[in-house]
């Protein structure tokens, strides 16, 4: 009677636990997608605020979409994505983790898993992720320059711009991928191909300055100043650049290259409103000045270049210049002498140093400032020719 019971108790909890795992009523399901659709209209929304850069809101709105949907992989993705933007990176990784469970986000999830492992500063994790999400998601251009960026950060831009060459023809529309191959080219020196690459890059995006600054410093690197300088005049005419002394230092350069040296006083003279505790800038203006004869102008822009910094052997090398132009011989070898300490492997102030003394008189100290430089610098040419002027005279 007994066993009889035990059997009975047992086919009973059998039951029981079929009974619990069968399919949810009719009502059941229904409330679900009632609920998964609210979560949807929720997760829109909190979208949207994301967009917008409203955090808390979206926040607020994306918690709502979770309690009503908490297996929304799309909800998921999206909370991750304000855990990175509060640097709350051990919760964002969690709702990856979730979230990648669905084939729908993915490519999507490693992407962004790879986002908190670079922050967390490790690059071999950070660059699998990035792998992956390519992997899942050729077509998006996203990863792609997610993975040639990190291949960068780890010291291996070849193998990024081998990558990115092999992607243009397949972003044929891009004029993103082609602007980062024309940065890596010029990084790599390679200033006609970068040209070229950056040219289709403005032509696909033609109202993007950051590409036409990045033409336009590819240009300079590359020695073809007009151009260069035609571009950046028009970025600081724009309306949108002119707040880049930066710019218009680079574009000054360009116009003393190109012989408009007037222009370039007017460039430099710009950038030193902006930012007058920069080297560069008054050294550009001096030698402006300096090319138009403006010498106590020039010297006045040496010496404001000198009260920033006193070590640099090229503003005493300038001051060299001003002081030769006006025969302050004395000057002049003094401000080279100092060029020249400043900077001993330099064959410039030590050929200034034999000039000036041959003007001085002393054409024998003159020569042996030329035989320095030389053995300094065999191939020098300066040096070579003023020796050879001076065993002329003799």
């Amino acid at each position: 009677m007994r066993k009889s019971f035990r059997l009975c108790f047992a086919l009973f909890l059998m039951l029981g636990a079929c009974s619990s795992t069968k399919e949810p009523s009719a009502q059941q399901a229904a409330v679900r997608q009632w609920n998964d659709a609210r979560s949807a209209v929720l997760v829109g929304l909190a979208g949207d605020q994301y967009q917008n850069a409203n955090f808390e809101k979206s926040r607020s709105t994306i918690d709502q979409a979770l309690r009503l949907s908490p297996e929304n992989p799309t909800a998921r993705l999206l909370s991750a994505k304000l855990y990175i933007e509060a640097g709350s990176l051990e919760a964002a990784e969690r709702e990856l983790m979730v979230a990648s469970q669905s084939d729908s986000t993915a490519a999507e999830s490693q992407y962004l898993m790879g986002v908190v492992y670079q922050r967390w500063q490790q690059p071999q994790r950070a660059l699998e992720c990035y792998q992956h999400a390519c992997d899942k998601s050729p077509a998006e251009l996203a990863y792609v320059m997610a993975k040639a960026e990190m291949l960068v950060a780890m010291g291996r831009r070849d193998e990024a711009l081998t990558m990115l060459q092999a992607k243009v023809a397949y972003f044929e529309h891009s004029g993103e991928i082609r602007d980062e191959v024309g940065l890596l080219l010029v990084q790599e020196g390679r200033y006609p191909e970068a040209i070229e690459m950056l040219c289709r890059a403005g032509i696909l995006a033609p109202d993007d300055l950051t590409i036409r600054e990045h033409l336009a410093m590819a240009q300079f690197y590359g020695k073809r100043f007009a151009e260069s300088a035609e571009l950046l005049s028009a970025l600081l005419a724009s309306g949108k650049c002119d707040h880049r002394p930066d710019l218009q230092i680079t574009l000054g350069e360009c116009q003393l290259q190109t012989a408009r040296p007037d222009e370039a006083v007017q460039s430099f003279q710009q950038a030193s409103e902006t930012m007058p505790g920069s080297t560069g800038v008054w050294l550009g203006l001096a030698r402006a000045e300096l090319e138009l004869n403006n010498f106590k102008r020039a010297e006045f822009a040496v010496r404001r270049c000198l009260a920033l910094d006193d070590a640099g052997s090229q503003a005493h090398l300038l001051m060299g210049y001003v002081m030769l132009r006006q025969n302050r011989l004395d000057d002049a070898y003094a401000s080279f002498v100092r060029a020249s300490q400043l900077d001993q492997n330099d064959t410039v102030p030590i050929c200034m140093i034999g000039l000036t003394l041959n003007r001085l008189g002393r054409s024998h100290d003159a020569a042996a400032c030329y035989q320095r430089a030389l053995k300094l610098n065999p191939g020098d040419n300066m040096a070579s020719q003023l020796l050879a002027r001076i065993d002329v005279q003799n």
